[in-house]
């Protein structure tokens, strides 16, 4: 049995050591405690050195910005401020080779870099261009300080040369050089002749089409609203005075901007490339020799329900000897097995349209079918032409407000109809097409399937000719003589 002592010693002891425990927990709460501010304070310490280094870091580099200096004052920071403004302003797409020359003068100062050169004509033309750049830019009381131009040379496989010249000039602002003016100057030649060239004669009429879709999205995307114009969209458009300045890469088709179209003065002089396989079936098969001029008369001859080689090919034989074009518009399921008159129209420059797959009256026809129709005929038609349709001719001459909007095509009627399908008798074609007092700006339906009508073109080409016609595609009278490429959902019968 425990005394009353004993229970008070126990009571002690446990009050002691519970104290005990208690001390020990406190000193070990302030011992972390201690810790803990210590390690803030450190941190602390750290966020405010590494703070102070980074306020030093931005005020160097502030004071560096403030301090730095691109004007140039000897030969060698001539060259530095070439080589940083050729980085940041070369328009031109890459090549293989890069050659720099720097003119350093107390008047204007200049620089060429020149990308992969062509040997012979073209490179003359080029260095010709280049030189009369610098004789305008570098003399007088206007001359800038400092001139630098960018060019290069591509050739692609259709034959085709394409040159580029992009010059930028710049004058001091305080501590810094400002651009003053930048121009991008291109040219086409042909490589077999040395000629320059038409951009109609290197591209399809509908290239300005693709490039307006195409470049809608580009500039949306890659520049803000402060650095577009406020009317950049329509130096997008398809219209005759946009998309005319290009070179052919083997891999784009590279378009040039002038200073203050589509970004705002002061910009500079964008580029934009658009790869071929978006663009490349714009491309014709060789450069076309014949030269329209868009004053004199011109005609559009038309043959539909091809291809049909037996008669067809004599046609395109006809239109090469006379140096003539027109347009075939094809039904789909005869292009696989009889393309070869096809192909042959396509390389002399002439144009291949959507006739639908066989021949249904598209009218009656569901939205489905219709799509069906013409998306089928358009597939086979670039598979083994290697050309993209964009221009319909409904059978019939059987359309609505459906079949426009569905199709998604022009849609190219006619102004005379030669009655060839009824009559089959060349003399009676031939004659349908002389009686008609003005040719200018029709749109002439035949049909490629009869004899008769191959007969009757030999005989009508020479007779065009004579009488100061220009036989034309139905895209090309249309862009020379409305300024635009056939629009989707458009009709045509006649132009003028």
């Amino acid at each position: 049995m425990t005394n009353g002592t004993d229970l008070n010693n126990i009571f002690d002891n446990n009050l002691d050591e519970r104290m005990a425990q208690a001390i020990h927990e406190d000193r070990k709460r302030r011992t972390q405690r201690d810790r803990r501010r210590r390690k803030k304070a450190a941190r602390r310490k750290v966020a405010l050195a590494i703070f102070a280094l980074a306020a030093a870091f931005c005020l160097c580099v502030g004071l560096a910005k403030i301090l730095h200096s691109d004007v140039f004052d000897d030969e060698k920071e001539f060259q530095e401020f070439a080589d940083d403004a050729f980085a940041a302003q070369s328009v031109c797409p890459e090549t293989d080779t890069d050659q720099r020359e720097y003119h350093f003068s107390e008047g204007t100062s200049y620089a060429v870099m020149r990308g992969d050169w062509i040997n012979g004509d073209t490179k003359s033309l080029l260095d010709e261009k280049i030189d009369d750049i610098i004789k305008k830019q570098t003399k007088g009381k206007d001359a800038a300080m400092a001139l630098l131009i960018d060019a290069a040379a591509y050739e692609y496989e259709n034959g085709t040369i394409s040159t580029v010249v992009h010059y930028t000039t710049y004058n001091p602002d305080g501590r810094h050089m400002k651009i003053a003016d930048a121009q991008v100057q291109t040219n086409l030649f042909d490589k077999a002749t040395g000629k320059g060239v038409d951009s109609l004669q290197v591209l399809n009429v509908n290239y300005k089409t693709k490039a307006q879709e195409y470049a809608e999205k580009y500039f949306s995307k890659t520049y803000n609203k402060k650095q577009r114009s406020e009317d950049w969209e329509r130096f997008v458009t398809s219209d005759d005075t946009n998309f005319n300045k290009f070179v052919i890469t083997k891999d784009e088709i590279a378009f040039f901007f002038d200073d203050g179209t589509v970004l705002k003065e002061g910009e500079g002089t964008p580029a934009m490339g658009v790869p071929l396989r978006i663009i490349g079936s714009t491309i014709r098969p060789a450069v076309l020799e014949r030269y329209i001029d868009k004053n004199k008369p011109m005609v559009a001859l038309t043959y539909d329900d091809g291809p049909y080689s037996k008669t067809e090919g004599k046609i395109v034989d006809a239109l090469a000897k006379n140096g003539c074009v027109a347009t075939f518009f094809y039904l789909g399921n005869r292009v696989k097995d009889d393309h070869k008159s096809a192909v042959k129209a396509v390389k002399i420059g002439c144009e291949l349209g959507n006739h639908s797959w066989n021949h249904p009256v598209m009218s009656q026809l569901e939205t489905k079918e219709i799509i069906s129709q013409i998306s089928k005929t358009n597939a086979v038609i670039y598979k083994y032409c290697g050309v993209e349709p964009v221009v319909a001719r409904a059978p019939y001459g059987e359309y609505n407000d459906k079949v426009l909007k569905r199709t998604g095509m022009a849609q190219i009627m006619w102004s005379l109809d030669t009655e060839d399908w009824k009559t089959r008798d060349a003399d009676a074609t031939v004659k349908a097409i002389k009686n008609t007092k003005n040719l200018d700006g029709k749109i002439v339906l035949m049909h490629s399937i009869y004899d008769s009508t191959a007969e009757a073109t030999e005989t009508i080409l020479p007779w065009l000719k004579e009488n100061g016609y220009q036989t034309v595609t139905v895209s090309e009278l249309i862009k020379y003589r409305t300024g635009k490429p056939p629009q989707p959902g458009k009709v045509y019968k006649k132009v003028k």
